[in-house]
C-alpha cells in the first residue's frame, strides 16, 4: 500500500546483521570482571581494563569515571562481534598469551586480550604493538603502563606494517586525538589513492619505517591472536605472509575497510583453509565521483578467523 510503513517491531532476522549468534554472547558474560570500579580520567570496561580518555577523541569524554556496560551490541569503539573474537583468542590460550596488533592505535585489543588472559589465570604475557602515528604510539605506551603492563616487557614499535621493509610517507594530522584511521602514502597511482582516502584533510607528511609482516611474525613460533587494522592494506599484507600466518597464528581478527577488500580477504583465508567464525561487513555511503572506495566507509567491518590447524 502506498505510504504504508512497517512497524519497527516487525523487523526480522533478514534486517538484522549482528555477525554472531545470540548464544555467542555467553563468552562476554564469562569474562566479565566482578570487582570493577570507576576512576577519574578513565573509562573501565567489562573486563576491568581501563582507558585514559585524554588519549582519545573528544566524543568519548563523557565516559570519564565510567564503568562500562557489556559491549552488546557495542561499546564506544567496537561492536560485539569483535569482542567475541578477541575473547575466543584468550579462552583458547594455554600457559601464555602472545598477541600482536598491527595499526594498534592505543592498543585496545592487546590490553583487552591480556586482561582477559589474566582473568583466566594466565599471567605469562608477550604483546607486540605496531603503530605508525607518533601521537597514537605514545597513547599506546601510556595504556600499557595504566594497565600494569610494563612496556619494557613487551615490544612496542612506532612503524607501519607492510609487505616489504622500507620507508613511507605518513600524514601529519593536525588534531590526532580526534582523527583515527590514517594510512601511509605510497608512490605513483597507489599514492594518489592513499591521498584521496584522507579526503584532503592533510597536506604535510613525514617518513616512517615500514616493517615487513613476515619479519614480525617470525618473532614468535606461536601467536594466540593477530589483530589487523591498517586502513586498506589488510589483504596485500596478509597475502605477503599467509604461509607464516597458517603456520603460527591461531586467531586473526581483521578490521575491514571496503566491500572490495572484504571479498579479497575472504578468498585469501578461505583458500588457505581457515574457518570464518564471525564476520560483519562494512557500512558505507556511496559518493559519486569519489576516487577511493575505502573513503566511502562509515563503519569498519570485522572478520574473525580461526586456524583449524590448532584445533578448537
Amino acid at each position: 500500500m502506498s505510504g504504508s510503513h512497517i512497524p519497527p517491531n516487525n523487523i526480522g532476522e533478514l534486517q538484522i546483521y549482528r555477525g554472531y549468534e545470540l548464544a555467542d554472547l555467553a563468552i562476554i558474560s564469562e569474562f566479565t570482571a566482578s570487582n570493577r570500579t570507576g576512576q577519574e580520567g578513565f573509562a573501565v570496561n567489562f573486563l576491568g581494563a581501563k582507558t585514559r580518555l585524554s588519549s582519545l577523541s573528544d566524543a568519548w569524554k563523557h565516559l570519564d569515571g565510567s564503568v562500562e556496560q557489556l559491549p552488546i551490541p557495542s561499546d564506544y569503539h567496537a561492536e560485539a562481534v569483535e569482542w567475541i573474537g578477541l575473547l575466543k583468542s584468550a579462552k583458547t590460550a594455554s600457559g601464555a598469551y602472545i598477541a600482536m596488533e598491527w595499526g594498534a592505535g592505543w592498543a585496545p585489543w592487546l590490553i583487552a586480550g591480556a586482561t582477559a588472559a589474566r582473568l583466566k589465570g594466565i599471567n605469562k604475557l608477550k604483546l607486540y604493538g605496531v603503530e605508525a602515528d607518533p601521537h597514537h604510539f605514545e597513547a599506546m605506551c601510556r595504556n600499557f603502563i595504566d594497565n600494569d603492563l610494563p612496556p619494557h616487557e613487551h615490544v612496542l614499535l612506532q612503524a607501519a606494517v607492510g609487505a616489504k621493509t622500507g620507508t613511507v610517507q605518513w600524514p601529519k594530522e593536525i588534531d590526532p586525538n580526534n582523527v583515527w584511521g590514517a594510512r601511509p602514502i605510497r608512490t605513483g597511482t597507489e599514492g594518489e589513492s592513499d591521498k584521496a582516502y584522507l579526503m584532503g584533510r592533510v597536506d604535510e607528511f613525514f617518513d616512517v619505517e615500514i616493517l615487513s609482516a613476515v619479519n614480525l611474525l617470525r618473532e614468535e613460533t606461536l601467536w594466540d591472536m593477530l589483530h589487523i587494522d591498517i586502513q586498506g592494506w589488510e589483504e596485500e599484507v596478509c597475502r605477503s605472509c599467509i604461509d607464516l600466518i597458517n603456520e603460527r597464528v591461531k586467531w586473526v581478527i581483521i578490521g575491514t575497510h571496503s566491500r572490495v577488500l572484504e571479498g579479497k580477504i575472504l578468498e585469501l583465508f578461505h583458500t588457505a583453509r581457515w574457518h570464518l567464525e564471525h564476520e560483519k561487513p562494512v557500512r558505507f555511503r556511496y559518493i559519486s565521483g569519489c576516487p577511493n572506495i575505502e573513503a566511502m566507509t562509515l563503519v569498519d567491518g570485522t572478520q574473525v578467523w580461526r586456524n583449524p590447524r590448532f584445533g578448537r
